[in-house]
């Protein structure tokens, strides 16, 4: 096989510029079906993205011959359905996150595919962006010493569009799994398992503080990784404003970083004082280069680390820390 033909489940704004494009434009890879319930859309999304066939069946999608692999791009409420659909068909799955409304979703989904004998990924793309690729060679050249804590901030302030008109479905815990801590927070916890290993065990709460919405507004914990490393988090989507920043304490320095900002600098600080350090601009797609490196392990080229065993840990601890679990 020389190409992946990639069938797309979900037209929504996420794929318009963030995602489906790269699956365009990635080396080896090509995106020639697209489904939306709603056919109208489906056909409007297929013309101005230059995609041969549109559906608005998922089945219909998973079961033509012309799709090798399959993207689910709907909220969390439907991933834990079409994933296990699409590997009874036999065919690869790149989910985005968090990969199912639950953990024992996710763990299902996990087995499924492993039972079909196909591949499950997941959409953690900041695994493969510049910026991150740099913090993590930072922490694995060991100039900074051995790593001994960890701690996550994010605070934001609640936006008119999460409430006005019934809100969005990102607060609405029986179609996103929980509130913006599921959909935020679960990236700043996929780089620590990226970055620093495993987490393995964590204990906090969830609280739901201004009543503005379904979904907890306020999570706090802490955690450890399988490594021993300490590490502390607050997740406070209630605030006066927008921040948020991950710091990473060692022996020799300690790095600070923004996990939404992408773009944003990297603040290495040891004895010698501050560093500010570059990153290369984030590619227009974003996604793609994680699409990248899911192709290639397709083809037998690579290896993409952002796996559905993965991304069950993120689950796994984002129940535990808003005190699910």
């Amino acid at each position: 096989m020389q190409q992946i033909r990639w069938g797309m489940i979900g037209c929504g704004s996420v794929t318009e510029v963030k995602s489906g494009p790269g699956f365009q434009k990635a080396e080896g890879s090509s995106l020639v079906a697209v489904m939306r319930r709603n056919g109208a859309l489906a056909a409007d999304y297929a013309k101005r993205h230059g995609v041969p066939k549109y559906y608005d069946d998922a089945q219909s999608l998973i079961d033509d011959d012309e799709v090798d692999a399959i993207y689910i791009a709907t909220p969390p409420a439907s991933h834990y359905g079409y994933a296990l659909r699409a590997a009874r068909a036999g065919k690869p799955v790149y989910c985005e996150k968090p990969m199912g409304l639950n953990a024992e979703q996710s763990k299902n989904m996990v087995e499924a595919c492993k039972q079909a004998g196909v591949p499950l990924f997941c959409a953690y793309y900041r695994r493969a962006l510049p910026k991150y690729l740099r913090v993590k060679e930072l922490i694995d050249s060991g100039t900074l010493g051995p790593v001994r804590a960890v701690h996550i901030l994010m605070q934001q302030s609640i936006k008119e569009e999460e409430y006005k008109d019934g809100g969005i479905w990102r607060v609405n815990p029986e179609i996103s799994g929980g509130g913006k801590f599921h959909d935020v927070g679960s990236h700043a916890l996929d780089l620590i398992d990226w970055i620093l290993g495993p987490i393995t065990e964590a204990q906090g709460e969830g609280l739901n503080q201004s009543k503005t919405y379904a979904a907890d507004d306020m999570v706090f914990g802490h955690f450890r990784t399988a490594s021993g490393v300490a590490g502390t988090g607050i997740w406070c989507f209630n605030t006066f404003r927008d921040e948020d920043r991950t710091e990473i304490f060692c022996e020799k320095g300690k790095l600070t970083y923004s996990v939404l900002d992408i773009a944003a600098p990297i603040l290495l600080e040891t004895e010698r004082g501050v560093e500010t350090i570059g990153v290369e601009d984030p590619p227009m797609h974003v996604a793609q280069p994680l699409i990248q490196t899911v192709v290639n392990h397709l083809l037998g080229k690579g290896i993409c680390e952002s796996t559905g065993e993965s991304a069950l840990r993120t689950d796994i601890i984002l129940e535990k820390l808003a005190g699910k679990a």
